[in-house]
């Protein structure tokens, strides 16, 4: 007896295929087929049991029962047409159709009835192709109505990447209140600013202003006014429609009052939006400022500071959308990003570190986390010696207490704090420059040792973006300007050099 031999993927591919096609001719020419489908339109077409129950859950439940449909063989439908029951048909026993503006969405509405997911699939793939800034809003909601995953992902996308301009449509000029305000509430919209969100709503109110002018408060409340500059809100609240409401007149004048004080992202009732929200590592050094994306592995030039300064005695913080560069022997500076530049504020500070906590500017030498400040180290200037020491200032207790100390005496060190857990490393000790890294957990209050950095640094800075840590800046063990960056692997738990500052003429000290 001879050995059986399978047939390869491609043969059963055809076969399936001619199978189908053959299975199609039977169907159209009413072979072997014992089920009819009458239409709304009194088309009847006819169909094999076996194959509809095969693809449709919606057949195989009625044609397994013992209601009058499958007793008689005769199923109404009174919703769908004959010329799209037919083509629902010639998907079934095709695993095909030609999809085209006339008969997408009824393709689409059928599939859903007759519980077929791959060909509202295929529906949805030919209205993604053929969607644009006009009828994407239209899109997404058939989407919604009938379930479409795929297209309700894409489309709410695609509205998202494009929104200020979909703003201006005819299909979004047409919704209703609470529609708008759906959209306006995402974090995921696209939009250069936020007053971007504002000169929407105020387009959307004007296309019909005597019906839609009593909204405008609810709109307006969802506008994130804690990301607009002064200057704008300072034109906002000049407009005739926030003017005219005391309710929203209020909401500008807290705004602005607010601005007067530092107050730490973490504590900001609303987030920045995802569209303009984009994290980026800054560095100062000099007059230069630039800034790193590492997710594009690119530096971009941002504009000159007012005047040289050195980077080892000056402290960078951010605020909101701010940055603030704190200066020990010159007056500060800002760099707004809104209008991409520096501008000068009159204040100095002394040989100390900046950080934000709970709304205040703390100068001392120091890291934050949640209620407390950390200061690490330091060089004791009555005795010469370098020091291990740590201390937390509990700022609500408003007292210091001393924690574990770290594993090595280090000066002109540098940190930062994430999930529980204080990062600090390099550094001067009695050793010389430091390319060390310990870790310090809150909720056991232990030190220990990570991976050593590739170059020993001090007056250096690491930050934490995006779940990641770099370190940047600060002096070598030459005392000239380190201009690599380097990351952490933590799969492999070690420091790797990213990228270097773009600076080809720079200061020693800077």
């Amino acid at each position: 007896m001879e050995d059986l031999q399978p047939i390869s993927a491609t043969e059963q591919s055809t076969f399936c295929v001619e199978l189908l096609k053959r299975l199609n001719i039977q169907r159209k020419q009413d072979y072997l087929c014992d089920i009819t489908l009458v239409t709304n339109d009194d088309r009847e077409l006819k169909a094999h049991r076996n194959v509809l129950s095969a693809v449709s859950p919606f057949f195989c439940k009625l044609l397994q029962s013992d209601m009058k449909e499958n007793r008689e063989g005769i199923i109404h439908f009174e919703e769908i047409p004959g010329s799209v029951m037919e083509d629902v048909l010639v998907f079934i026993y095709t695993g095909t159709v030609e999809v085209t503006q006339t008969n997408a969405e009824e393709l689409i509405a059928a599939g859903n009835y007759l519980i077929i997911p791959s060909l509202k699939t295929l529906s949805g793939r030919f209205l993604e192709r053929e969607m644009s800034k006009s009828n994407c809003i239209s899109t997404f909601y058939l989407a919604e109505k009938y379930d479409c995953e795929e297209l309700i992902h894409n489309s709410r996308k695609f509205i998202n990447e494009n929104f200020t301009s979909i703003g201006e449509e005819d299909e979004f000029l047409s919704l209703q209140a609470k529609e708008v305000s759906r959209w306006i509430l995402s974090d995921e919209i696209a939009v250069e600013a936020e007053v971007s969100v504002f000169k929407i709503i105020l387009k959307w109110v004007e296309h019909n202003k005597s019906e839609r002018k009593e909204t405008f408060e609810e709109l307006f409340r969802h506008v994130r006014l804690s990301f607009l500059s002064r200057d704008c809100l300072e034109d906002v609240v000049t407009n005739e429609l926030v003017r005219e409401n005391l309710a929203c007149v209020k909401l500008v004048m807290d705004a602005i009052a607010k601005m007067a004080t530092f107050v730490d992202e973490d504590d900001l009732s609303k987030s920045p939006r995802k569209g303009y929200d984009a994290r980026v590592i800054t560095a100062r050094g000099g007059m230069y400022t630039f800034c790193y994306l590492p997710e594009e592995d690119l530096w971009k030039r941002l504009p000159d500071g007012l005047r040289d300064i050195n980077a080892s005695s000056t402290e960078m913080i951010k605020f909101r959308d701010h940055l603030f560069a704190f200066s020990r022997s010159q007056k500060s500076e800002r760099y707004d990003p809104l209008f991409n530049a520096w501008s000068e504020l009159n204040l100095t500070i002394s040989y100390a570190k900046v950080a934000v906590l709970k709304g205040e500017i703390y100068a001392v030498d120091v890291d934050t986390f949640r209620n407390h400040l950390y200061m690490f180290g330091g060089w004791q200037l009555d005795t010469g010696d370098y020091s291990a020491k740590a201390e937390r200032f509990d700022t609500v207790e408003n007292k210091w207490e001393e924690i574990a100390d770290m594993r090595e005496e280090r000066s002109r060190a540098f940190g930062v704090a994430f999930q529980e857990k204080i990062f600090i490393a390099g550094g001067i000790s009695r050793k010389g420059k430091l390319q060390t890294c310990e870790m310090y957990t809150t909720s056991t209050n232990a030190w220990q040792c990570i991976a050593n950095l590739n170059i020993p640094r001090y007056y250096g800075n690491m930050v934490c973006l995006n779940g990641q840590l770099y370190v940047l800046g600060g002096l070598n063990e030459r005392d000239q300007a380190e201009l690599s960056v380097e990351y952490f692997h933590q799969a492999n738990g070690q420091w790797i050099q990213k990228t270097t500052v773009p600076v080809t003429n720079i200061d020693k000290g800077n």
